[in-house]
């Protein structure tokens, strides 16, 4: 059976979701996206479409890891708590090594930009390519 977009976001929040993670917030990690208006430094992890599959029953999917931080004076982007968070997420995926064979991470990219949707919030976004086994 395939697997889902679900099934990506749940292994992958699961991964985030620790206290060396949560550590560099004072909001929280959340599921697809975060509440309107908050000024939090706050984690997204969301799920783009999977791939269906290959003739060895993988499959390819991405997950976008975004970590919200609001702008210092002037506008301009808290690197610190950024840089902060940005690395507690990527020390946690590199550090991740499944006990089943299901799942294999890589990153793909990291960048940093301004919020488009909510004026004086910057983010730093990562990309992981992710490859799983279909379900048995």
């Amino acid at each position: 059976m395939m697997r889902t977009t679900f099934d990506l976001l749940d292994k992958l929040y699961a991964i985030v979701n620790v206290a060396a993670v949560r550590a560099t917030l004072d909001g929280a990690v959340y599921r697809n996206a975060r509440p309107v208006d908050l000024v939090t430094r706050d984690i997204v992890v969301l799920a783009l479409p999977i791939a269906g599959g290959t003739d060895i029953d993988l499959q390819d999917g991405i997950i976008v890891i975004n970590c919200f931080a609001k702008d210092l004076e002037a506008g301009r982007p808290d690197d610190v708590n950024l840089r902060a968070m940005t690395t507690a997420v990527l020390t946690v995926l590199e550090a991740y090594g499944s006990t089943t064979s299901y799942l294999h991470l890589e990153i793909n990219s990291q960048a940093s930009m301004e919020d488009i949707d909510q004026a004086g919030i910057s983010y730093s976004s990562i990309r992981v390519n992710c490859t799983t086994q279909y379900k048995a």
